[in-house]
């Protein structure tokens, strides 16, 4: 007998958040690079940036889709750093002022939510408790919850979890397992939403979580999760239909 469904959770980009990255958003990044290299006394050109940035973006790339690691804005520069053989700590004041740099970006360029994704949300808490499992990017989890709050919707999560802040990445069962301690459910008793097959149907399933894979954005073609849906209001739908 299957076990009644009280509690979803939701991937982030692509899933209820465009994913899109901004171009202004990635110059006022690039930006407080040059600021930090310039303040070390390391002076780099425009392109000379450009290049460092596209060099670590791979790298952060790899670490989440090889290694499956979750890192923190300010790792990220430290490794942009440390390829100009510049060693500081995470905790660096001057490392901490250009995180924050980063994660303004965020702000300044916020991301749209997709089609219908606070209404659904709306809809949903009245029945389920509501999570965020996201993998983050070179922006900070407490960045990706201040886009939730512009939109008025975080208030409808019991918790948002993320990549950086637990140290794993999708589909590692540590951020899986943090998102369901919060909402105090059994894996059998929860939902995940997400639209990237191998992070979050795999680290869902394997979690003993039923999955829901969110084809919005791309169609990703076939699935192990018992619901492919194009829209979130489908996807919503099928959800308060269960029993």
């Amino acid at each position: 007998m299957t076990a009644p469904l009280r509690a979803v959770t939701f991937d982030y980009w692509d899933t209820l958040v465009e994913g899109t990255v901004e171009r202004e958003r990635t110059q006022m990044r690039r930006a407080a690079f040059r600021e930090l290299l310039h303040d070390l006394g390391h002076p780099a050109t425009e392109d000379e940036v450009a290049a460092l940035h596209r060099e670590v973006a791979r790298d952060l790339d790899r670490w989440w889709r090889d290694e499956h690691r979750g890192y923190t804005t300010e790792e990220a520069v430290t490794h942009l750093l440390a390829k100009r053989d510049i060693g500081l700590p995470h905790d660096d004041p001057r490392v901490k002022r250009a995180a924050q740099a980063i994660d303004e970006a965020l702000m300044v360029h916020p991301p749209e939510l997709l089609p219908g994704a606070a209404d659904v949300l709306e809809r949903l808490a009245v029945r389920f408790r509501l999570a965020i499992v996201s993998d983050t990017g070179i922006a900070s989890g407490r960045a990706q919850d201040r886009v939730l709050d512009l939109r008025n919707i975080r208030r409808l999560f019991v918790a948002t979890v993320y990549s950086a802040d637990i140290g794993w990445a999708k589909p590692r069962p540590e951020i899986f397992r943090a998102a369901l301690t919060a909402l105090a459910v059994p894996p059998a008793e929860a939902l995940h939403v997400g639209d990237i097959e191998r992070t979050d149907i795999v680290g869902a399933i394997g979690m003993g979580m039923r999955a829901i894979r969110a084809d919005i954005v791309r169609s990703s073609g076939s699935s192990d999760a018992e619901l492919v849906g194009t829209t979130l209001h489908e996807i919503a739908d099928y959800l308060l239909a269960q029993d």
